[in-house]
C-alpha cells in the first residue's frame, strides 16, 4: 500500500516538531532536576529522528525512480 505524499509530508514535518520539543523539554526537566525525565524525553526525541529518517529514506528510491531519464542505448 503506497503513502500519500501529502500525508506523509505533514507527518515528517510533525515528526521535526516532536525532535525539537522533546530536546527542549530533555534540557528544561534536566536543569530543573529530574535526570530521569529529561532521559525519557531524549528517548523520545531520537525515536521521532530514527522514524522521519526511516520514512524519507522509504519515500527516496520512488522520487529518484520517477525523476531519473533513462538509461543510454548500447551502441
Amino acid at each position: 500500500m503506497p503513502f500519500d505524499l501529502r500525508s506523509t509530508e505533514k507527518l515528517l514535518e510533525g515528526l521535526v516538531i516532536l525532535f525539537y520539543a522533546a530536546i527542549g523539554l530533555a534540557l528544561l526537566a534536566t536543569l530543573l532536576g529530574s535526570p530521569g525525565w529529561g532521559f525519557l524525553f531524549l528517548l523520545l526525541g531520537s525515536v521521532g529522528l530514527v522514524v522521519r529518517t526511516a520514512l524519507e529514506v522509504q519515500q527516496r528510491p520512488r522520487n529518484r525512480a520517477a525523476q531519473s531519464p533513462s538509461p543510454p542505448a548500447n551502441r
